[in-house]
């Protein structure tokens, strides 16, 4: 990475709303080297630093970024056939790059062989927006963009409910999705011996949702529960909690916050303490309007 080359192709690049500066694999300090070099075009053109997944992304360079302003940062991928942005960093991972970024008042996207899967997984995460080429084809992905496939991307992206519809609805009975018995090490207890390890703990999910429409065929007319699973996997990932109740709420919470879901049970239990299982159930449902 040349600053100067970069800097000049940045400048060429001025009339464009966006300009995005791919930080390639190189040491830091070339990277920050590059970045510093850009301070000046960066306040006359929107400047999206992009990180690579699979090309050692340094996530410590967000505070550079910002303080050099660049008006945002996202991650994508370099290789296009060896996978996609999931394969190389978790659900945590992304979580936490997300809200760094911003916390630094930076814009944020998430691209990388993006399959519509993907969408509902990464869309809980909230970034600015999510990137796509492939998945908006008919065909390979260098083929021209497929409006069809465009509107099923666009099918899976969260808009506004309309509250009244969801009220009407609540009359009809909701369907039932489920995790169930979903055991992960986890550093878990109040007590100081079960501190600086791990102990098994089950999760078991079931979630009222909306019910299914007849005939659905796609992504976007069903709730994935690869939500939940990644919601679950995001609870192993933060540390240390003491009480399993925090870790029922917390899902419940999670899981509450898709408008589709009505209702969530929880149960969370300890399984490494004499007994087959200890734990808690809770049980949450959504608020209706008032007023």
């Amino acid at each position: 990475m040349q600053p100067d080359v970069v800097r000049r192709a940045v400048e060429a690049r001025q009339a464009a709303d966006y300009v995005k500066i791919g930080l390639f694999q190189a040491s830091r300090e070339e990277r920050v080297a590059v970045i510093e070099a850009l301070r000046e075009p960066a306040s006359r053109s929107r400047l999206i630093a992009v990180f690579f997944a699979d090309g050692d992304p340094d996530f410590t360079l967000l505070t550079v970024l910002a303080e050099a302003g660049f008006a945002g940062a996202m991650i994508d991928t370099i290789g296009k056939s060896s996978g996609g942005l999931l394969q190389y960093l978790s659900l945590a991972e992304l979580a936490d790059f997300v809200a760094k970024a911003r916390g630094l008042g930076l814009i944020t996207g998430l691209a990388g062989s993006l399959e519509p899967p993907d969408v509902p997984r990464l869309a809980v995460l909230r970034p600015d927006y999510l990137g796509f080429r492939g998945a908006l084809t008919a065909g390979p992905r260098a083929g021209p963009v497929d409006l069809q496939a465009v509107r099923a991307i666009r099918a899976l992206i969260p808009a506004e409910q309309d509250a009244s519809r969801s009220v009407a609805s609540t009359a009809v009975a909701g369907d039932l999705i489920f995790v169930r018995d979903f055991t992960l090490p986890m550093e878990i207890g109040a007590y100081g011996h079960e501190r600086g390890r791990t102990q098994k703990v089950r999760f078991s999910v079931e979630a009222e949702i909306e019910p299914i429409v007849a005939g659905a065929r796609s992504m976007a007319e069903i709730y994935s529960y690869d939500v939940i699973i990644d919601a679950i996997r995001s609870l192993a990932a933060r540390g240390h909690t003491d009480l399993v109740e925090t870790l029922a709420l917390d899902l419940a919470e999670t899981v509450l916050e898709d408008a589709r879901v009505r209702e969530v049970t929880v149960r969370v239990e300890k399984r490494e303490l004499g007994p087959a299982a200890v734990g808690i159930a809770v049980t949450r449902r959504r608020a209706g309007p008032t007023g």
